[in-house]
This record gives C-alpha cells, structure tokens and sequence, in this order.
C-alpha cells in the first residue's frame, strides 16, 4: 500500500511542472517547530516527531534528473520554508516603516532559503559521490551549515531543526552534551534513514536492512531518552536558592511617544511594590521596559532608585544608554540597547551593553569594517555593540545578562557562562510579533540554552511568554501572552556543569575535521582514477 502512495506521489509530481508542490510542503515545514507541540496543546503531542520526515521533500526536489528543475524546486521549497518560519515578523508594524519591514521579511526568506538551497544541492553530490557513507556526512554537512548561520555580521541562527526536539525534554538532554547540534544531527540522520527506505519502496527492492538500520536508530534515540529521563531525576545537593519575581508590564509597543513613557513608569511601579509583597531576591524587567536614557534623566533615575530602596529588592531591566562618541567618530553619541541593575541604597546604576544586534533593526551589518555604512539609514536603530561579558553579583545570584535574540546563539551563551554565571537573566520584548509562532518559537530556543550549560534561566518578555526554567529545560511557570502580571519563583542557583558547558561547539569542530577529511579523500581518489584510466 505505501508502495503504491509512495509511485503515485511520484508519478503526480513528475507529470507537469507542479511548481506550487514545493511550496506547500516548505509551508509544512514548520509543523513540527513550536507552537506545534504538546505543551501548546496535548493534540499537538507528536508533532515534534514530524522533524524526521519533514526533510524528505527537499531531498526528493534536490535529486531530481533535471539540474534546472532541482535548482528551482529546491529553492521554491527553501523559500517556502523560511517563509513558514518568520512570517511573523510582518506583525512588526512600526510607524512609516511596514513597507521596509516587509521588503526586510522577503530578504531574510530569500537569504535564509539560499542556506537551504545550497544544502539540498550539497545532498545532490553527496548522494552521487558517497552511495554510503552519505547517511553520516550528510547529517554532519547540514549542522556545518546551520553553524554557519550563526556566525558574522548578518548571522540569524533562528529555527534550527533541533529545537523541534526541546519538548521532548529525555530525548533533548543529550543537548547537555552536544548542544542543539547534537539534536539537528540525529533528526537529519533520522531523514537519512527514511528516504533511504522510501527509495526502496519506491523501487521495489528489499526494504529488510533498511528496516534494521530505521529499528536501531528507533532504539538509539529510545536509549538515548532513558539516560535523559534518569539525567533528570539527578537533583544538585547543597545549591543555593533565590526568589524571582518577573514583571510582564505589557505595554503598547505601537504607542510609544504618546505619553507612554509615563505609563510605562507608572505601570512598572504599581508591578514593582506587588511583587515585593512575597519579599523576592531580585526583580525583572523586560527589555525596554522603561524606554528612554535612564541614567542621563535624574528624576527617573531617582524615582527607579526610591522603588529599590524603600524594598531593599534590587531591579533589573532593559532601557537605553548614551555615551559621548570619540572623536573622529561617524557619530555624536554611541548608545546601546542596555541591561541596567539597580541595588538598594546604591546610587550607581550597573549595566551591560547588547553585544548581538539584530541585523538591519539595531545595526547596519558591517559597519565596522564601513564606517561609511554608518550613513545609511534603513529605520534601524543605529545601537553599538557592547564588548563586556558582564555578570550582575547580587548576593549569592551571579546572573548573566542576555537580551532578546541573544539567547539564541549556543556558543555565545556558554561562554558567558564561564564567567562565573550562576543564573540565566533574559530580559526581551516579543510584543512586536503579535500572537504568532515567533513569541512561542523564541521561548522555545532559549529554553534549550539551560539544558545544554546546566543553569537554570529566569526570562521576562514584555507581552510573554514570561517563564523560569530549571536547569533541565522544565518550564517551572510561565505567563501567557498579552497579559499583565508577576512570576515568582524559587531558582537553583547553579554554575555550569555540563560537558557542553565545558567543551561548546566541540561536535562541529568534529564535524568538520571529518568532512574536511572526507572531501579530500574523494578528490584524491577522484583524480588517482582518472591517472589510472589515461
């Protein structure tokens, strides 16, 4: 029967030039990203597991005869893909600026989808060239090319197929070890398998090995899950604890300048003195909570000091800050997106500088090696990029700052981390988004960082999700969306611990070295044939 599904598809897409069918299925993609997962909703409980199958289009659109054909179908599938994933950011409506937002949205589609398209057309050759050895290479190639993504000016390392596997909190532990990469690799080495028995359907060969090879990766990722499971039944002894209180103020985000910025003291405040009623460690704010140059206004910097002071509760959260640029400079001022933390009785207001810039929002890419590009204005916020890894000491709490889509960068987050970090602070504003997967999917990808170092993670959104998560990746609370309210919680205060947390991206270099090692054995091998045959 599945033979019969499996010719029919086959014979139905290769019948005329059906365009739109790589389109569909890039749109299916993101069925197994977040919110697409039990914890939304328990009707959702096997998506995740769609992550194993969901390459098989791209792969079939790729090794296809036609050269032409595979070009433009794999990347009509690679658009469709990317589209599926950040459509949301069209909710970003910003004044006068829709049409560059959604020009913006085209642009990263396009981009990211030429990631995807190179990697289906790397499949191509490895499939042709490594009749065996493709079901490893391949997998590791795919990770080489996510890590990519996370590197230089314009990196958006969003949406890496890993994450589809965070709900799955005993099979996600071996992030510990591996990172995300780790995951990505088992879900493509997953696809591997089950296009290697689809081909054998499809042919009518002998499906038996196949069916080994798909029941031993089955029992890997089954074995895999029990060392998870009980990994998660190991509590720290001897840790120490702190109470957190999450402010989700909920602003407007499409009002600022009407007078919000009193509305958003006056709402911050009244959230301030209700949470101090439960007497927590520390509060939080999220980023851009009080926007405007806190510490260059004195009344609203006095007034943010009288709410720490007369509770004795230091405050952190995200604001602005300016400083005066050198000379020579492009600018007048360099001010940055910041973290401040406030201390009782403390006039001094501690911060941290943004140092990951969203590229094309914050910060024109490349600009430091340009400065010229300084002077092209495209609605960005023209931020500077902090240098500090700074940690915030607050008492016992040794909390490592990161805003917005900071958190999304594995290896930046770990080695944060080193700096004596014991706790997670993400502070990030979702609000622009609206009630899309963006929130959902950025909560999501952050979770993973506490699973992959062992530190638990407290993090405040504007508009949601709001949560703490513990060391393992469990959501202990968390807020909806669009709700005004307070989270507190207990933390761990825990260092990092993990094998990932010591070692990082150690799985890529590996990678690397064998895909290194691979190609040159091909070519050499390629060209002592070629000495042969002349």
């Amino acid at each position: 029967m599945l033979q019969i599904i499996i010719r029919k598809t086959v014979q139905f897409y290769n019948s005329k030039n059906r365009w739109w069918l790589p389109l569909i299925c890039g749109i299916l993609f993101s069925l197994c990203l977040p919110p697409f997962n039990h914890e939304f909703h328990p009707l959702f409980s096997l998506f995740p597991f769609l992550s194993f199958v969901v390459l098989i289009p791209l792969l079939g659109f790729a090794s296809q005869k036609s050269f032409r054909r595979a070009v433009l179908h794999t990347y009509l599938f690679s658009f469709a893909v990317s589209l599926s994933q950040y459509y949301w950011i069209a909710f970003d409506k910003a004044e006068g600026l829709w049409h560059l937002i959604l020009i913006g949205l085209v642009l990263i589609c396009a981009v990211v989808g030429f990631f995807y398209l190179i990697a289906g057309l790397l499949f191509r050759v490895i499939y042709k060239k490594l009749r065996r050895f493709y079901i490893f290479l391949y997998p590791m190639v795919w990770v080489l090319i996510d890590y990519g993504r996370s590197l230089g000016d314009i990196s958006f390392p969003w949406g890496f197929l890993g994450y589809s596997l965070t709900p799955l909190l005993p099979l996600a532990q071996i992030a510990s070890v591996t990172g995300v990469w780790g995951l990505t690799f088992l879900i493509l080495l997953g696809n591997m398998l089950f296009w290697e028995l689809g081909i054998c359907y499809y042919k009518g060969n002998n499906r038996f090995q196949k069916t080994i090879h798909l029941s031993v990766f089955a029992l890997g990722l089954i074995l895999i899950s029990v060392w998870g499971g009980s990994r998660m039944k190991k509590e720290p002894k001897d840790s120490d604890t702190a109470i957190v209180s999450l402010l989700q103020s909920n602003l407007d985000q499409l009002s600022w300048g009407k007078n919000s910025l009193d509305s958003a003291f006056n709402i911050t405040e009244n959230l301030f003195f209700q949470a101090s009623r439960k007497s927590p460690d520390l509060m939080i704010g999220p980023e851009s909570a009080l926007l405007c140059y806190i510490d260059k206004q004195p009344s609203l910097r006095n007034r943010v000091l009288s709410w720490t002071s007369s509770t004795g509760i230091p405050f952190v959260f995200g604001s602005l800050q300016w400083n005066k640029a050198p000379d020579n400079s492009y600018y007048d001022y360099l001010v940055y997106n910041t973290a401040f933390l406030v201390k009782p009785n403390e006039s001094f207001l501690e911060s941290y500088f943004k140092i990951k810039l969203v590229p094309f929002s914050e910060a024109i890419p490349f600009e430091g090696l340009f400065p010229l590009l300084s002077r092209v204005n495209l609605g960005e916020a023209d931020f500077q990029r902090g240098t500090d890894y700074t940690v915030f000491s607050i008492d016992k709490m040794k909390a490592a700052p990161f805003i917005c889509y900071e958190i999304i960068y594995p290896g930046f987050v770990q080695k944060r981390l080193k700096n004596g970090a014991n706790l997670i602070v993400n502070i990030t504003n979702d609000g622009w988004f609206g009630k899309s997967s963006g929130p959902f999917q950025h909560a999501t990808m952050s979770r993973l960082r506490s699973i992959e170092n062992g530190v638990q993670m407290v993090r405040c959104a504007n508009s949601g999700i709001s949560m703490h998560v513990d060391h393992f990746g469990r959501v202990v609370e968390k807020t909806g969306l669009y709700e005004r309210t307070v989270l507190t919680s207990t933390c761990l205060l825990k260092s990092p611990d993990t094998f990932y947390s010591k070692w990082g991206d150690w799985i890529v270099y590996l990678f690397a070295i064998i895909t290194v090692c691979t190609s040159v054995r091909v070519v050499v091998k390629s060209k002592f044939r070629k000495t042969r045959t002349s």
